[in-house]
């Protein structure tokens, strides 16, 4: 969008809102690469000591909407609530870390100047929230749950951590995990709490900008490409537990439960009850997950290797 119709855009919004919400801007999809690696910048910062990268994305992911959610909560009501006053302020604050941290970027070019526009006009929508009166609800983030024990993802995850037990007779609890394992454990709970449209979005919205990101020579340009498809590869996961979930639904529903939730039915009590069921739902993870003798999952292998193949072919055949 050219400068002086992005300037025209934000004065009519300023004209016609009383609140500026980022997020509906006309150029938000521009803006969101910007945003979300900051967000990132932010979700990192955020711990004391390093951590897995997928903690990360799942820290990142959960600031990411609760800027979203809570903002927009607040820009529908048109105020806050007595019991929100502490929850805004901390909203308050969670923009500014975002401006700051967009602000160290060592290039403030026209375009990231536009996006702490934005972003400021939304905190001041913020600051000048009026009081309410009542009560209002408090939002509530999911990034410190876990998985729900007995439940689907549950079950999956007690047979793929089995390699990983530092005694194979034992429990998945921390003390018995190895350091594999841990990473395994923190991958299926993003996994059991992720939006996977929302995370393929965030894919499309990167290869939207690599796309129109001029000056690259042929190979970097695949080499941007092949590693966008790189980073999102895991959602191949979402087919794999989709179709886990089916083949457990096909054995359950409705002979054993007269339905199942992925996220809260306890199988486990199905199959403390109906103990020859185990050996079935153990082949069907096996199958899907791609089990090897030791016990080992190998979803990725094939996908990783179609994708490094695909640039390879481009960057041998169309440089």
């Amino acid at each position: 969008m050219k400068r002086n119709l992005k300037s025209a855009v934000y004065k009519h919004l300023n004209f016609v809102n009383d609140f500026q919400n980022f997020f509906d801007f006309p150029d938000f999809r521009e803006m969101r690469p910007i945003i979300r690696e900051a967000v990132q910048q932010l979700a990192k910062d955020s711990f004391s000591q390093s951590v897995l990268p997928v903690k990360i994305e799942h820290q990142a992911l959960a600031i990411e909407q609760q800027l979203e959610r809570e903002t927009r909560k607040y820009q529908q009501q048109g105020g806050f609530y007595p019991n929100q006053q502490s929850e805004l302020h901390n909203l308050i604050r969670l923009y500014t870390n975002l401006l700051q941290t967009i602000s160290k970027r060592k290039i403030i070019d026209q375009e990231i100047e536009d996006i702490i526009y934005a972003v400021n006009q939304t905190r001041k929508s913020l600051r000048e929230l009026k009081g309410l009166e009542g009560s209002g609800p408090l939002y509530e983030d999911n990034q410190d749950k876990e998985l729900v024990p007995g439940t689907f993802y549950d079950i999956v995850t007690r047979q793929l951590i089995r390699p990983y037990l530092l005694n194979p007779r034992g429990k998945m609890v921390p003390k018995n995990v190895n350091s594999e394992g841990r990473q395994l454990v923190i991958q299926m709970i993003t996994y059991c709490y992720r939006d996977w449209d929302s995370y393929l979005t965030h894919q499309y919205d990167e290869q939207y900008n690599i796309k129109n990101e001029r000056g690259l020579t042929s190979n970097e340009y695949y080499d941007k490409l092949e590693e966008n498809e790189l980073k999102y590869a895991d959602h191949a996961y979402a087919e794999v537990i989709a179709d886990t979930f089916n083949e457990f639904k096909k054995i359950l529903v409705p002979e054993y439960l007269a339905m199942l939730d992925i996220m809260s039915t306890n199988v486990e009590k199905i199959l403390i009850r109906y103990p020859r069921l185990r050996p079935q739902f153990n082949q069907v993870i096996a199958k899907n997950f791609k089990l090897d003798a030791h016990g080992k999952m190998h979803v990725m292998d094939e996908p990783l290797q179609d994708i490094k193949n695909k640039y390879n072919y481009y960057r041998e055949n169309f440089s």
